[in-house]
């Protein structure tokens, strides 16, 4: 029994010197890569078409003789005629189409940073 004491004893001696010969201090490290991604589109179109006409015509004639009044005065009716066109034309047309996409994506992983809040971010 003792001499399995003394084995268990040399055997953790022997073990302490390993342990306490390893060490090792960790700096606050961060792994990770920064990933932004954007993509614009934009596509416009438009047409506009105006056409207006107005074509007007008046003819107003007293030649046609008239109604004797007194010597030399006469009532005269004219004719008149008149004549009118209106076109009007409008065409319109618009189209617009826009995509866009935008992505920010950090992955980080923080190796002995402890309290740190964003680790990745070199605070």
């Amino acid at each position: 029994m003792t001499s399995k004491l003394i084995y268990i004893f040399t055997l953790a001696l022997a073990l302490s010197f390993f342990t306490i010969g390893a060490c090792a201090q960790l700096v606050p490290t961060s792994f990770g890569f920064p990933t932004i991604v954007q993509i614009a589109n934009a596509v416009a179109w438009s047409q506009d078409t105006a056409n207006a006409v107005d074509y007007q015509n008046v003819n107003i004639d007293f030649s046609g003789g008239g109604v004797p009044f007194s010597p030399g005065v006469a009532f005269s009716f004219p004719s008149i005629s008149q004549t009118s066109l209106q076109t009007q034309s409008v065409t319109h047309t618009d189209f617009s189409q826009s995509n866009q996409f935008a992505e920010f994506a950090y992955p980080f992983v923080g190796v002995g940073a402890t309290g740190l809040p964003l680790s990745g971010f070199g605070f």
